[in-house]
């Protein structure tokens, strides 16, 4: 699913920073704090911090503390008892605490070894690895604080691939655009080819292929687009908006979140391709527009998305949802991820 000589290129720290801070909270912040005369993770004035990375626990058989360390500050001395893995957070300054009993690394990795072959590609490797930390976690040989609020469940490398093929047929691409004070900020463009992911390109390379853009996302997208097609590939989904916009988006549960932002164009998707017309018609639905309309300023999103309505309806026999090919709704599960990173204390 991803080729081996993938190409990753098109990036400065900038634009890959604002890229990551989509999806890991506080990510910019720690990229501007100056760094640090020494690794120091004891717990004198933890609680002043602001809480960041994890601190990570080995305990015996008898729940005896072996040794701990702090991923972003290091070695955690003064640690004698894991009872209370909230208090310990908020005593060294930690978003996540990570318990794990003696021996289960070398069992997660003996797990591991023992299912994947010399041909799994990327993927596959990664849902062995995933599939092996839940049966750990699940057995309690691995415990987090906080607990997680929902499982998904992992798929299958069969049912990955049906998903990637739906998400982005071979031969095509997939560019996400975004803004900042009417600048290009980050971008990425996807290619995939021959079945795997070949091309990871970034808004420099999209700016050299796109030329001069006049600022407006709700105008630029179609020259990106374009750009896209000539340079790379035919362009399968493109998804356009404001940086800051598309980060709270990813973060909100509500039904007709994303149809709203798309009906007011604070989101510009296009190509829209029949999935995604599926997973837009459904929130519609499920946001009980009518009611709903004063709420969102106004905007009918039964009126607005009609014409999409009366698309899946029509074609409801062949159009497949990523959702339903998945088995669980990935933005769903993104924001529930995101919600609980951003406010780890939140019950």
């Amino acid at each position: 699913m991803i080729s081996p000589e993938v190409r990753v290129e098109g990036w400065d720290q900038h634009s890959w920073t604002l890229l990551m801070g989509l999806f890991a909270p506080g990510v910019v912040e720690r990229m501007r704090t100056a760094e640090r005369a020494e690794d120091d993770p004891s717990p004198d004035g933890a609680p002043e911090r602001t809480r960041e990375g994890a601190l990570v626990i080995v305990v015996d058989s008898r729940e005896q503390v072996l040794a701990a360390f702090h991923t972003s500050r290091g070695r955690a001395d003064e640690l004698d008892d894991a009872g209370d893995p909230e208090a310990l957070a908020e005593r060294f300054g930690a978003r996540r605490v990570l318990i794990v009993r003696e021996g289960a690394l070398e069992e997660l990795v003996e797990r591991i070894a023992l299912r994947l072959r010399p041909d799994d590609d990327y993927a596959t490797q990664w849902l062995t690895l995933l599939r092996a930390l839940r049966e750990l976690t699940a057995a309690g040989r691995i415990r987090i604080w906080p607990t997680p609020k929902k499982s998904v469940p992992i798929p299958s490398p069969a049912t990955l691939k049906r998903a990637l093929d739906l998400l982005l047929p071979d031969g095509r691409a997939i560019v996400f655009g975004l803004w900042h004070a009417q600048e290009l900020a980050t971008a990425v463009v996807l290619r995939r080819r021959a079945g795997a992911i070949d091309l990871v390109a970034g808004p420099d390379l999209l700016r050299e292929w796109a030329g001069p853009l006049g600022g407006d996302f709700r105008r630029d997208y179609r020259v990106l687009v374009d750009a896209v097609t000539r340079s790379v590939a035919p362009v399968h989904l493109g998804v356009f908006a404001e940086a800051e916009s598309l980060r709270r988006l990813l973060r909100r549960p509500e039904a007709g979140a994303w149809a709203a932002a798309a009906a007011t164009r604070d989101l510009v998707i296009h190509p829209m391709p029949p999935y995604l017309a599926v997973a837009l018609g459904a929130d519609v639905a499920n946001s009980a527009a009518r009611g709903a309309a004063a709420l969102l300023g106004g905007v009918d999103l039964l009126r607005a998305f009609r014409p999409l309505l009366g698309y899946v309806r029509s074609r409801v026999s062949e159009v497949a949802s990523l959702t339903a090919t998945l088995g669980f709704n990935p933005l769903d599960a993104l924001a529930q991820n995101l919600r609980q990173r951003d406010e780890p204390d939140e019950p």
